[in-house]
This record gives structure tokens, C-alpha cells and sequence, in this order.
């Protein structure tokens, strides 16, 4: 569906689709690498989750928490027992525990291992076959391909004990290597493991060695085993073998007595074996051939003449001085040939003729004194270093029409010639030679030449430009290591540099482009050695250095006045936000305004209404108990206010003298402490209760203080407490007008100071100044009162002796009037002494309805001091008996419940 979708839109979906598998693989890949053991590191390999704590120096185990390992590297550590439990890992194909201490493998140490592929145990501290069980411990492991033992004590490799000969069928590669085995021979490849296909018994001193048969053995390695001879049934035994690895085996002979013979051998490699003749005639289907490092001197057309299918051949560090022309011409599939470290002198034109597939020839460290035309038309790579050329043919070139990469350097060369070329060459070296000129024409005929090497010859003046005008795609070269002669104001030299830096630039070891004369800038790179004169690529003139700095100069200038602009507008913006900010502030100040006046005003229109918070200022039960609490009857708060002797002298007087103006009389000093310590109580209650119930009228906030109790600042009060006072209240009138509680019922009706008429002292002269101008009392404005309609009662006994006003709470107080007054009752008795000059005041002539409206009026004064919530102080004459006869001293009746009495 993707590839019917419009090319942009299929490639869209492919990279999304592509995008979201890969998350996919992430987060599974995520998912599962959560946890990893301690000291161990994991990672991803592929699909496969790698556990590696190879070399953690560990003694136990470690945990891996049924995570999905797959790779697991326990090499390098403490190990000394076999991890059997490792076997609950159904995912492990790969297990390592090699450089342990494993000494010992029990037959069941494999049970439960379905998985795994590969097991290692190379050098542990295993002694004989007989401590691993061969024959059982490797049967349990069914998929089990690769076992390697190498590095363990082992002595044999026989079948002359099946308790110690390995039974696997699954097994395919057996590594023996370094095992101390002397011996090795017998059928115990060909019937204890029918699949192996590779073995390695490398490292091993066998003295002897004997058939080894096998019809799935395809390598087998014996490199420094000591070997002599190699058996001719050994081969035979081996219908499918593939590789023979022979390599440093000193000893050893193949020669014509002594042959190899093989019809599948395809890869024989006999280096460093110190052979001097060879006889490869059996082996018609050899590809690869190591006979490096032996001591063969010739090649013949007979040496190779049944191996037609060789393609690469190493006869390196042989002593190899003559080749025939023929030697290669059967090679018609050699395409690597490795004659270097030989005493070759020379090469015959037609010597590679035949080798159409011949891509790489190594001649390097031979003894070839001058170059000669080769023919032929394959060779790509041809390296020549280190054979002491002297001399090239103008012509030795020309044979090659493939060539591509050739390899002259550390040679005797003195001169290139200029008749040389190749339409193909890309990389030439010439480095560390003797040149030490160029010509014009040097590099004119290699116009694919890509990378040219010049370093360590000598070189001392440097080339122009035009030298490599026809080498187009020359883009690295290497000219270090030469001595120059630096002229820095030499045109040649400053265009020679610049061809050489310009970008890109085509110096590749710049660092090595150093001076050595003159005798001031020896050792100094170009660079260092010319920046007085110069800057490379950057010179200039003295007209163009002041153009620069006038130029710079003025966009200097431009960018101040820029700057300078941008900060005078962002000034004047900031003072025109400023003012907009300070005029919102203004208006919403005298919008908070007419909201508080409009919200003070409603509140003053309403001073009785049900929500205003300062209507309820009466006491609590708590701060009554801590006022004065008067024990006989108060008539006015004169009495709480006034010293009790002149109050006493007062009375008297006014008793005494019914006829003076009580208006007239002096102001009494007043008790700041009593009245002060009643204002501040009431004044606290009043803030805490509007406190609770929402916010000042003044300031609309609450203010705490740090012990968490709720108080008012002091600024925000309309009346500042008792102790802050300077003012002195000297008279009832300003005790009555106190403006503190405004609101409270004690303040609603004000005494009224005026003339009280003389009958009215002489039959009320117990009464308080809220008697006389009670309009309650008043009988003819009210004369359908029920209280003006009762009679009054008789006079009660009479009490105690008068006690003081203000209970003494320090002294034992009398409880005698308590005892003699009714339980539970609202008013107490108390016995004032006889008032002598009350009693001519009272004339015989009353009638008993005068007395009997008086006694009404006392009454009524009782009832409403003991139902009404006012808080104002009331008393009423309690007297019952007749005023004009009777010797009785009048009883006065006071309200008792503590709300009554706070002054």
C-alpha cells in the first residue's frame, strides 16, 4: 500500500513506520534491562542482552533475577564450583568461566543446560579427563556446539579410555589448545562426536601423532606442536577436510617422500616451518597458500603446475633469488601475491602476463637496482618501497593499464622522469628518496593523480603553481620533512604557499613544512618563520589597514547611537508605564475609599440593626467576676466612682436637706482605678467579640499578635484603653455620655440633672438619679400600668447592720443577711440605720393612698430592674411600713445577678 501512495507521502509513512519500531525495540529493550547485578555491566548486543562481570575479582555468584540473559561472561574471578543453577535460564546460549578455579565437573553439572551453545572453561584448574566426566557431563547439554578446554591440564587426546574420550553429538568445535596432550590418535572423533567440524590442538607437544578420523572434520590446527612428519593417513582419514594449519612447526618435512595429499584441501598454510623445497602436486583444489618465513630459494614452472585454482600465495621472507617466467603462467585465478623480504634483482616483463586476476603485488625490502617495464593488464596495487631503486625506465609505466596505486618511497631515486605517466594513477609515493627537483612535466602525463607524496626528500626551493595545473584532482599532499629555503618575499614561495592552504587545503603535514635555512628561521614552521611579512591568505596593505579601521570606526560610532536611542525610548516608556501604574493605584485608592464611606455610613444608618456587631457590649460571666461586686444597694454609679465618707456625708446631707440642689453640689472625684479597670473590661469583651464576627469598622482588618490572641492596633481604635487616658471624667454627666459604647443599652438612656422637687426627696430619698427620670415611674402619663394598679407590699423585717459597699474579698465576710434571705432569691436584704431627719419631712397628714402609690412605684422599680437587660443600676425603696408612726428603719432592696452590678 505504501508504494501506490505518491513518493513524499510513502516516504512520510515509511519514516514514521520506521520511527515507531524503533521505540518499540527501545522500550522492550528497556523493559528488560531494569535491573543488572551488582558489578556487572549489561548492554544490548543486537536482540541478545549481554551480562558482563568478566574479571570483578568476585567469589560467588551473582544474582541475576531471572532476567533474560543471553551472553554471559563470568571470566577472570574467584570461581571454584560449577553455577548448576544457572540451568533455570532457559535464554542462555553463551556462558564463559574461564581464569576460575573450577577443579571439578559432576556428571549432572550440565543437566537442564537446553539452551546453550557455547560453554568455557579454558584455563581453570582441571588435572585429567576424569574430573569433568566426559562421557556423561556433556551428554545432558543437547544443543551444546562449542567446548573449549584450552589451558587445562589434559596429558592425551585418545581413545584408549572411553571414561575420558568427550561424548557429544551436538558438539561441532573442540578447542585443545595449550593442554599438555603428547599423544592424539584414534576413533574417538569418528564415534564419540560425529559432528565436529573444527579442532584446535594448537600449543601442544605431540611427539606423535596418528590418524585422526573424521567424516565432518573440516579444520584442523596443530600450529608449535613439534611436529616432524605428517602421517599420509592422516589426510585420508579425512574425506572433508577444508583447512590445515601446519604453521611453526620447525621440524617439519614435506618433500617428495614425505607428500601431502588431499583432493578437498582448499587452505594449507606451512609458514615458519624452515622448508626448503616443497611438492603441492597432490593438492589440485589448494586456494590459499602460507609459506612464509622458510628457506625456499627457487620457484619453478613445475611448482605449482597442478594448482591451478591457488588465488593467494605468501612467499614472504623466504630467500627467493630467480623466478622463471613460467612460474605463474597455470595461475589463472591468482589475485594476491606476496614477494617481499626475498633477494629478488629482477623481474622478467612477461612475468605477470598471464595473471589477468592479479590485483596486489608486494615486491617490498627485494634488490631490484632499477625499474623496468612490467606488462600487465590487472595489477591495481604495486609496492616497491625499501628494494634500493635507483633508476626508473621512462617506459615502466607504460605496461600497466590499471594501475592505481604505486609505491616508490625509501628508495636511492635521485631523478622521476618526466616522460612517466598513467591515464590511472591515483596515490604516487615518493617519499623518503633523493629528489630534489621537479620539473614542469613531472606530473603532467597523471591526470587521476588524487594524492602525491614528496615528504622527506630534498627540497629546497619550492615549485610553482603551474607544476600541477594538469593534475585537476590533486587534493592531498605531503611535502614536510625537506629543506626548504624560506624567502618570504619571494613570489614564488608566497604562491606556492598558497596553493598549498588555500581551501581546501591540500597540505596534509603542514606541521612538517619547517625552514632550514636561513640560519634565523631554522626549525620554524612557514607560518612562524614568515608572519612578520605575511599572514597567510590575509596580507594587506597599509591604504587598506586605515580603509579597515576607518570602517571599523564607524560602525563603532553607529552601534552607540543605536544603543544610546534604544535607551532614551526605553526610558521614556518605563516613566509612561510608571505613570499609568501610579494612576491605577490612585483610582483604586479612591475607589476603596467611597466603598469604606458608603459601607460607614450605612452602618451609622442603621445603628439597631440585627447584623451590627457592637449592639451586644454587655459583659461576659468571666470579666463580671473580676469587677467590684458591691454588696448592698448602688443608687447611681456615683456610688462605684465616689469615696464611700464623703458619699456617706452626701447622703446624709441630702436627708438632712431636702431643699438643696442636688445639681449644685460639688463634682465628686471619681476612682480612676475602679472605673478604669470597668471601661478596659468592657472595651477588651467588645474587641474580641467583634473580632470574631468579621472586620473593624474603621480598618476592615484583623490584627494578631504573636501568641495568636486577637487585638487591635491601637492607631486603629476609635477609643484607646483606660491606661492611654489624660482626660479626668469628673461628674455623672460624663460617666452617663461616655462614648465608648455607643451603642450598649448602658448608655441609651442618659441621667437627666435637673430640679427635684422637695416632696419627691423627702418620701424617695433612697432612689437613684435613673428613678427620678425614669418616665416608667410616672403615673399619670401611664395609668392603665398594672404596677400602678397593685398593692403594695408590707415592709420586710429588718436586716443586719449596713455593710460595706464593695465586698472585701480578703476578709471574712457576713453571711448572716445570706442566711436570713430566701434561697434562690433574686434580692437580698440589707438594714441601713435609722435616718433621723427623714422623719419630720413625712407629714401625720398622709393619707394611705399616697402611702399606697409610693409603695406601688417601689414596686414597679423592682420588677423592671429584674426583667430589664439594660445594665443599668436601679434601686427601689422596700419599705412596708407606715412612714408617719413607725420607729422601723427602711429597707432598701438590691438587684442581685452580677450583670446588675457593674458599677
Amino acid at each position: 500500500m505504501l508504494w501506490t501512495l505518491p513518493t513524499n507521502m510513502g516516504r512520510r509513512k515509511i519514516f514514521h513506520w520506521t520511527l515507531y519500531m524503533t521505540i518499540a525495540v527501545l522500550s522492550l529493550h528497556c523493559s528488560y534491562a531494569v535491573y543488572c547485578p551488582t558489578n556487572c555491566k549489561c548492554s544490548w548486543v543486537l536482540d541478545s542482552l549481554d551480562v558482563n562481570c568478566a574479571n570483578r575479582g568476585l567469589i560467588d555468584y551473582p544474582d541475576l533475577q531471572n532476567i533474560p540473559v543471553q551472553h554471559l561472561d563470568l571470566s577472570g574471578n574467584y570461581f571454584i564450583e560449577f553455577p548448576q543453577h544457572l540451568a533455570d535460564y532457559e535464554s542462555l546460549i553463551y556462558l564463559d568461566l574461564s581464569n576460575n578455579q573450577i577443579e571439578y565437573l559432576s556428571a549432572e553439572a550440565l543437566v537442564g543446560f537446553h539452551s546453550l551453545r557455547t560453554l568455557i572453561l579454558a584455563n581453570n584448574s582441571i588435572h585429567q579427563w576424569a574430573d569433568i566426566n566426559p562421557s556423561i557431563a556433556f551428554v545432558n547439554a543437547q544443543n551444546l556446539q562449542r567446548l573449549v578446554l584450552s589451558g587445562n591440564q589434559l596429558n592425551v587426546f585418545n581413545a584408549d579410555d572411553h571414561r575420558q574420550v568427550i561424548v557429544s553429538e551436538s558438539l561441532t568445535h573442540l578447542e585443545l589448545e595449550n593442554c599438555g596432550i603428547a599423544k592424539a590418535g584414534g576413533d574417538l572423533l569418528i564415534q564419540n562426536m560425529p559432528n565436529l567440524q573444527r579442532l584446535k590442538l594448537n600449543n601442544n607437544p605431540l611427539s606423535g601423532l596418528a590418524a585422526l578420523p573424521s567424516k565432518t572434520l573440516r579444520v584442523l590446527e596443530m600450529k608449535n606442536c613439534n611436529l616432524q612428519r605428517i602421517p599420509g593417513s592422516l589426510l585420508q582419514g579425512l574425506p572433508v577436510l577444508d583447512s590445515l594449519i601446519l604453521s611453526w612447526n620447525t621440524a617439519l618435512q614435506v618433500d617428495t617422500m614425505n607428500r601431502l595429499e588431499s583432493s578437498t584441501l582448499s587452505e594449507l598454510d606451512l609458514s615458519y616451518c624452515s622448508l626448503d623445497d616443497i611438492d603441492l602436486s597432490l593438492l589440485p583444489r589448494l586456494t590459499h597458500l602460507q609459506l612464509t618465513g622458510n628457506m625456499i630459494r627457487s620457484l619453478t614452472s613445475h611448482t605449482f603446475e597442478n594448482n591451478t585454482q591457488l588465488e593467494v600465495i605468501s612467499l614472504s621472507r623466504n630467500s627467493l633469488r630467480v623466478l622463471e617466467t613460467e612460474t605463474f603462467q597455470n595461475l589463472k585465478r591468482l589475485s594476491a601475491l606476496d614477494l617481499s623480504y626475498n633477494e629478488i634483482a629482477r623481474l622478467d616483463r612477461n612475468l605477470f602476463r598471464a595473471n589477468d586476476n592479479l590485483l596486489s603485488l608486494n615486491l617490498n625490502h627485494n634488490y631490484i637496482e632499477k625499474l623496468t617495464k612490467l606488462v600487465s593488464n590487472s595489477l591495481r596495487d604495486i609496492n616497491l618501497s625499501w628494494c634500493e631503486i635507483i633508476l626508473i625506465d621512462g617506459t615502466a609505466f607504460l605496461g600497466f593499464s590499471s594501475l592505481q596505486k604505486l609505491d616508490l618511497s625509501n628508495n636511492l631515486i635521485s631523478d622521476f622522469p618526466s616522460g612517466m605517466g598513467s591515464n590511472t594513477l591515483q596515490k604516487l609515493d615518493l617519499s623518503y628518496c633523493r629528489l630534489s627537483t621537479l620539473r614542469n612535466t613531472t606530473f603532467q602525463h597523471f591526470p587521476e593523480l588524487a594524492q602525491l607524496k614528496l615528504n622527506g626528500n630534498r627540497f629546497t626551493n619550492p615549485f610553482p603553481r603551474q607544476f600541477f595545473q594538469s593534475n585537476k584532482y590533486l587534493d592531498e599532499i605531503y611535502a614536510g620533512d625537506n629543506t626548504w629555503i624560506c624567502h618570504c618575499e619571494d613570489p614564488t614561495f608566497v604562491d606556492f604557499h598558497d596553493y598549498l592552504t588555500a581551501p581546501p587545503t591540500r597540505i596534509k603535514d603542514r606541521n612538517s613544512l619547517r625552514c632550514a635555512s636561513p640560519t634565523i628561521n631554522y626549525g620554524k614552521t612557514w607560518e612562524a618563520a614568515c608572519e612578520k611579512d605575511w599572514i597567510p591568505n590575509q596580507r594587506s596593505t597599509s591604504a587598506e589597514k586605515v580603509w579597515s579601521t576607518i570602517v571599523l570606526s564607524i560602525l563603532a560610532i553607529a552601534g552607540l547611537i543605536c544603543m544610546f536611542t534604544c535607551f532614551q525610548k526605553y526610558m521614556a516608556w518605563r516613566r509612561k508605564q510608571m505613570d499609568q501604574e501610579e494612576y491605577q493605584r490612585n483610582q483604586d485608592e479612591m475607589r476603596a475609599i467611597r466603598d469604606l464611606n458608603r459601607r460607614i455610613l450605612d452602618e451609622d444608618a442603621r445603628p439597631n440593626a440585627p447584623n451590627n456587631l457592637e449592639n451586644n457590649l454587655l459583659p461576659s460571666y468571666e470579666d463580671a467576676l473580676r469587677m467590684p461586686k458591691p454588696v448592698r444597694p448602688v443608687k447611681s454609679m456615683l456610688d462605684l466612682t465616689t469615696d464611700t465618707s464623703r458619699r456617706r456625708s452626701r447622703l446624709k446631707k441630702s436627708r438632712t436637706n431636702p431643699e438643696d440642689d442636688i445639681s449644685q453640689e460639688e463634682e465628686p472625684e471619681l476612682d480612676y482605678r475602679t472605673r478604669f479597670r470597668s471601661e478596659e473590661m468592657l472595651s477588651n469583651r467588645d474587641k474580641e467579640r467583634v473580632q470574631q464576627m468579621g472586620p473593624t469598622r474603621r480598618t476592615g482588618h484583623i490584627t494578631y499578635n504573636p501568641s495568636g490572641s486577637r487585638l487591635f492596633a491601637i492607631e486603629d481604635s476609635r477609643f484607646p484603653p483606660a491606661h492611654l487616658k489624660s482626660q479626668n471624667l469628673q461628674s455623672a454627666e460624663k460617666i452617663g455620655n461616655f462614648q465608648s459604647y455607643e451603642n450598649s443599652p448602658y448608655t441609651k438612656r442618659r441621667p437627666k440633672i435637673a430640679e427635684i422637687p422637695p416632696f419627691k426627696r423627702a418620701s424617695l430619698r433612697a432612689d437613684s438619679v435613673e428613678f427620678l427620670t425614669d418616665p416608667e415611674f410616672d403615673t399619670i402619663s401611664k395609668p392603665n400600668s398594672p404596677f400602678a394598679q397593685r398593692k403594695p407590699k408590707k415592709a420586710m423585717a429588718p436586716g443586719p447592720p449596713l455593710t460595706p459597699a464593695v465586698e472585701d474579698y480578703f476578709g471574712d465576710a457576713p453571711m448572716s443577711h445570706k442566711e436570713e434571705s430566701p434561697e434562690g432569691s433574686d434580692f437580698h436584704v440589707i438594714i441601713e440605720p435609722e435616718i433621723q431627719s427623714l422623719r419630720g419631712v413625712i407629714s401625720s397628714s398622709d393619707s394611705n393612698a399616697e402611702i399606697d402609690l409610693i409603695k406601688g412605684k417601689r414596686k414597679k422599680l423592682r420588677n423592671s430592674s429584674s426583667r430589664r437587660a439594660s445594665g443599668n443600676f436601679t434601686a427601689a425603696a422596700a419599705a412596708a411600713a407606715d412612714g408617719d408612726s413607725s420607729e422601723e428603719e427602711p429597707v432598701i432592696v438590691v438587684h442581685r445577678p452580677m450583670r446588675e452590678t457593674l458599677f
